[in-house]
C-alpha cells in the first residue's frame, strides 16, 4: 500500500451530487510476489482508500480502475447519488463486460 503523502499516478474528477470528487490511482507496487494498486475516492463525507491485487502492475492498475468504477456505480444505484463525468452518466473507466449495462447515459 502506498505511503501517505505519495502523489497519485492518475486522478479523474467526477461530480457527485453537485460536488467535485477526485478518484486517484497510485503507482502499482510489488507485494508478496504479485502487485497491488491503491485507489482513493475523495467522497464528500471523507476519502475511502482500497488496495487491489493483480499478477503484474498493469493487471493491478486495471483491476483497481474497474473496482473504483463499480464503487461509483454502486453509489449511484444503491445510494441514489448523482455521479457524473463530463456532464454525462458514463464514467469513462474500465468496466467488466458483465456490468457494462450499468454505465449508460
Amino acid at each position: 500500500m502506498p505511503t501517505d503523502g505519495q502523489p497519485p499516478m492518475l486522478t479523474r474528477t467526477f461530480v457527485v451530487d453537485g460536488v467535485e470528487v477526485g478518484c486517484s490511482f497510485f503507482q502499482p507496487e510489488p507485494d508478496r510476489g504479485d502487485y497491488c494498486c491503491t485507489y482513493e475516492i475523495a467522497w464528500p463525507e471523507g476519502p475511502r482508500r482500497r488496495t487491489i491485487y493483480g499478477v503484474d502492475p498493469i493487471q493491478a492498475a486495471l483491476l483497481a480502475m474497474q473496482t473504483a468504477h463499480v464503487d461509483l456505480l454502486v453509489a449511484r444505484k444503491d445510494d441514489g447519488r448523482d455521479v457524473r463525468w463530463l456532464d454525462g452518466h458514463r464514467l469513462g473507466l474500465p468496466i467488466q463486460d458483465s456490468l457494462k449495462d450499468l454505465d449508460v447515459d
